[in-house]
């Protein structure tokens, strides 16, 4: 504990917590979501546009900065037995308590089911793929990803173990400052070739262009993960990595803003956009791991509790958020008030639920991937 990377935590416990507010922010606008409020506020698509194409990222990266510690004191069975446990247990428990009530309240607003959650659970059983059915893993797709990149990746993570292909050293104890940022090519590779052909479905064996994209972010963070030369130059440089990457969506909203988006239909446009696009996200996470390391590097108890917390507040959330949405959507109340109650809620049931129900007893920890 007296060499642990608190950042590490904190960059973790922020990450997961933004996606409640994201979440919170689906219920209002029009894109497609589960549940929604009777007045559709857009004006949230400013702020969710700006989160949007990184916060998944970070949170596959932050995930292989974390399997990079957890290598080093375990074997290739040990890790696959470790990650089986804290991972595909709790997406299989998920997909069978945590999920389902978000599939039944979508179908009450919709009306396409007026049943009791009795006479709905029965159709989970049937095992038909959502929408069609009601078999689905919704939010902890996640999970199931990152459960397989932890298997496949296995070969990978022995192999850069024992490589220094991607070992990072200078005189100055300073990763050099390009050498980190043009990590951002393959991204686009990946964008050039797939991003066209495979839309983003979550459903794992037709999503190859987010499959690779999450993929390539979780051994990123396996490699920079337990180097500290490399977090000491994040921290370095971490106001130009933020500098470029407001730049680019300042200038990508900004265009779209003055004269709309240029569909993709030229390869000049392709290969532009995946330029743009991955080089933002790239030097968001590290402008943010940066910024982390310089500000986040100690614990308190809120951290400590947080860390531990996190985890199961991911499972449960959208379940929570869809639950409280379906209920107050008719309600006649302003958006931000509504937008507070759903913020509110999501994170205080959290809370109740695994303080007093998971938290005290270990047979439920182990179902929410709690150590």
């Amino acid at each position: 504990m007296k060499n642990r990377q608190h950042y590490i935590d904190w960059i973790r416990v922020i990450a997961f917590g933004l996606l409640i507010f994201y979440h919170s922010g689906m219920f209002f606008v029009s894109w497609g979501w589960h549940v929604k409020n009777n007045i559709i506020a857009n004006d949230f698509k400013i702020w969710m546009g700006f989160i949007n194409p990184w916060r998944l990222s970070l949170l596959f990266f932050i995930s292989g900065v974390g399997v990079s510690f957890a290598m080093k004191s375990r074997t290739g069975l040990q890790f696959i037995g470790e990650r089986t446990k804290r991972l595909l247990l709790p997406l299989v428990f998920g997909m069978l308590v945590i999920v389902p009530p978000q599939i039944y309240f979508e179908r009450l607003q919709t009306h396409a089911f007026s049943g009791s959650y009795a006479a709905f659970y029965a159709s989970v059983f049937q095992f038909v793929p959502y929408p069609e059915g009601s078999f689905s893993w919704h939010h902890l797709w996640f999970v199931a990803y990152l459960w397989v990149y932890s298997i496949i990746a296995i070969p990978i993570f022995i192999w850069l173990r024992k490589s220094q292909i991607f070992r990072f050293e200078s005189k100055e104890s300073k990763a050099n400052f390009l050498e980190i940022i043009l990590f951002f090519l393959p991204l686009s590779a990946t964008y050039w070739l797939l991003k066209q052909h495979w839309p983003i479905t979550h459903n794992l064996t037709a999503d190859w262009y987010n499959f690779v994209l999450s993929f390539l972010l979780f051994i990123y963070g396996y490699i920079i993960g337990n180097q500290l030369v490399v977090w000491d130059s994040l921290e370095k440089y971490r106001i130009y990595f933020i500098a470029i990457a407001i730049f680019l969506i300042g200038l990508s909203k900004s265009y779209d803003a003055l004269f709309g988006a240029i569909p993709e239909d030229g390869i000049g446009i392709l290969i532009f956009n995946g330029i743009l696009k991955m080089l933002f996200i790239w030097c968001t996470i590290l402008g943010i791991c940066g910024f982390a390391k310089y500000y986040l590097n100690f614990e308190n108890r809120f951290v400590k509790y947080a860390n531990q917390a996190v985890y199961p507040f991911y499972i449960l959330h959208q379940t929570i958020t869809v639950t409280i949405g379906f209920y107050i959507a008719d309600w006649q109340m302003g958006v931000i008030p509504k937008f507070a109650i759903l913020v509110v809620g999501t994170f205080g049931f959290s809370f109740l639920i695994y303080h007093f129900i998971i938290r005290p007893f270990k047979p439920i920890r182990l179902l929410f991937g709690v150590k």
